[in-house]
């Protein structure tokens, strides 16, 4: 067995909705899954996540699809909420030791309710586990829009705090953030999840262009944001454009997400900003989102809770100048004179304001986002992510250690 694969079968835990059409081939809503980083040292993997099962006439067009010849897939009910997590909880239980007794080793993805019960179940087999932390779920739960999710809040916090402590593996997707707030005493790494392709430097000589060309329209303003998620921070958006709209020229903003666009057309046209706000839909990932960012001038991430965003760090790879909230991993990205507390809307409208009466501050920033998405291109994380799955791998297969 070469030292890339040294486990026969991995468990994948985690509480995404994956969706299984009638012929049997799966799919996710949000985006490909890489399976090949599991893949690496893995011969097979085993998904243990929710699954929704499609009618024979329901369109997949919007899909992304997530079946593997090396990946099965099982279903287990939702733990999601206090009902669910109570009535579901032993089903979920039985699936997942069925799944990872068979299994060499877990990896679960946190925080989420299925792979926190995946990493008690492994306990109780005495099966290896690592995890990969995400995002921090007192933000996530905080910020979620409801009095439920502030009550389960400190729970979860407390609960996610000690399953990452005692784990023996721990990959990071930020490179202080989550370390400071969940340490591990196990080996850990800090390995952001995105993986941008390499750069081309015609990118940032054609923003670089743009900006000496001065604009040919309406200063375009983007975000790109699920529309059901208020944590996104589209609301201190539009307040900050409501703010500062008499001293900024013609301007759009320009929202990129899934999602029913009337609640927020409906605020908008409360703030007054109706004309100036456009719901963009959805775009398949890859060339059609980088051409859509490509027509922004200023990108916008004031979002209430993150992990490592992606949508920034894709638009940081087109040279897109770039303004965030303080929230997770944002500050590991962009520069401290272009971050804003979560919510503050006064103070992301002075940001915008600047932004658009300094062209010279959006070459400068353009140069240094591009350089900065560098660092996460998938040659220079492979390295780090490899190294330490190996070492996990090697970990669960004493023979080979």
């Amino acid at each position: 067995m070469g030292a890339e694969k040294l486990l026969e079968n991995l468990v994948f835990a985690h509480d995404n909705r994956f969706h299984r059409a009638p012929d049997g081939r799966v799919y996710s809503s949000r985006g490909s899954w890489p399976w090949d980083r599991n893949l690496a040292f893995s011969r097979h993997l085993t998904v243990v996540s929710r699954m929704t099962e499609l009618a024979p006439d329901e369109d997949v067009d919007r899909l992304e699809l997530s079946s593997h010849p090396a990946v099965s897939f099982v279903g287990v009910p939702s733990l999601s909420g206090p009902l669910a997590r109570f009535t579901h909880r032993r089903q979920a239980r039985r699936e997942l030791a069925r799944a990872i007794g068979a299994a060499d080793a877990l990896v679960s993805r946190l925080p989420s309710e299925i792979g926190s019960l995946a990493v008690d179940v492994a306990g109780d087999l005495r099966k290896p586990w690592a995890v990969e932390l995400v995002t921090c779920t007192w933000d996530a739960l905080w910020n979620y829009g409801s009095w439920q999710g502030r009550v389960y809040a400190p729970y979860s916090w407390a609960a996610l705090k000690a399953r990452v402590r005692r784990s023996p593996f721990v990959l990071y997707v930020t490179k202080e953030f989550l370390q400071r707030r969940y340490p591990s005493r196990g080996v850990a790494v800090g390995c952001s999840d995105v993986e941008l392709p390499p750069g081309d430097p015609r990118v940032l000589e054609e923003r670089l262009e743009r900006l000496r060309r001065g604009a040919a329209g309406p200063l375009v303003l983007g975000t790109i944001a699920a529309l059901s998620l208020r944590f996104k921070g589209i609301q201190t958006a539009l307040e900050a454009l409501r703010l500062a709209r008499h001293e900024l020229p013609p301007f759009e903003l320009r929202i990129l997400g899934a999602g029913d666009p009337a609640p927020w057309r409906a605020e908008a046209a409360r703030l007054g900003l109706e004309q100036e706000v456009v719901f963009a839909g959805t775009l398949p990932p890859g060339p059609a989102v980088a051409e859509w960012l490509d027509e922004v001038d200023l990108y916008l991430q004031p979002s209430f809770q993150e992990g490592l965003p992606r949508a920034t760090l894709e638009a940081m790879s087109r040279a897109c100048p770039a303004l965030g909230s303080t929230a997770g991993g944002i500050p590991e990205l962009l520069d401290r004179q272009s971050l804003h507390r979560p919510g503050d809307a006064p103070a992301l409208a002075a940001l915008i304001v600047r932004a658009a009466r300094d062209a010279d501050w959006r070459a400068a920033q353009a140069r240094r986002n591009f350089e900065t998405a560098q660092l996460y291109t998938q040659p220079v994380l492979d390295e780090t992510r490899r190294a330490f799955w190996e070492a996990f791998a090697r970990s669960a297969h004493p023979l080979a250690a």
